[in-house]
């Protein structure tokens, strides 16, 4: 009898590194990004603030939304990781034995958890240029899991959204956020909008 042949052993696949990274919101560092994000009035719709129409109105309202100026706030900007083609053709463009630096990654918005009055409020927003790609899905669990882990006495955590925002509904849900209920909203009615809804999530076991 032929010695069997072996069965060869298949070449695991390297696994991907994460697209997203999260670091503490910086007025100094993520100014010009957070401006990006929050002076469009496509991102405050469903919104009663206002839309900043300045770098300087900007920064005030930044400001408050940090956990250098507010240690009961936990805001994170969402940066982007360089796609790994760029990264590859930024050390092959690197003419000298020094490797280059590879590109940096991008702020692309921000997630966190803020006071307001007894409540802890989950909030997200995302550059326009970013939508649809997934990407609030992929921050808001890495935001849950950082604040759970960095609040050992927070027990739940409430969002509000519109039904009508179809997109942060799924992502509420997703994570395990349940309807609490239909808050007034006389503001957003007033903008077109229907009842903003309360949503809560418990702390995990």
């Amino acid at each position: 009898m032929s010695p069997s042949t072996p069965t060869p052993t298949p070449t695991p696949t390297p696994a991907r590194p994460p697209r997203l990274s999260l670091e503490p919101l910086d007025v100094s560092k993520h100014l010009p990004s957070f401006h990006e994000t929050w002076a469009d009035p496509t991102n405050l719709i469903w919104s009663t603030d206002t839309t900043p129409r300045t770098i300087d109105e900007t920064r005030a309202w930044m400001l408050p939304r940090t956990h250098a100026h507010d240690p009961a706030v936990e805001n994170y900007a969402i940066l982007l990781a360089a796609a790994p083609e760029a990264i590859a053709a930024a050390l092959s463009s690197s003419s000298s034995s020094a490797a280059a630096p590879p590109p940096p990654p991008r702020c692309i918005g921000n997630c966190g958890v803020l006071p307001a009055g007894e409540r802890l409020m989950l909030g997200y927003g995302l550059q326009r240029a970013y939508w649809g790609r997934g990407y609030m899905s992929e921050a808001v669990p890495l935001l849950l899991r950082r604040y759970w882990g960095a609040t050992p006495g927070a027990r739940r955590l409430h969002a509000v959204v519109n039904p009508e925002n179809v997109a942060s509904v799924r992502i509420l849900v997703a994570n395990g956020f349940v309807v609490e209920e239909v808050l007034p909203g006389e503001e957003l009615r007033a903008k077109g909008i229907g009842s903003p809804v309360l949503y809560r999530l418990e702390r995990p076991p």
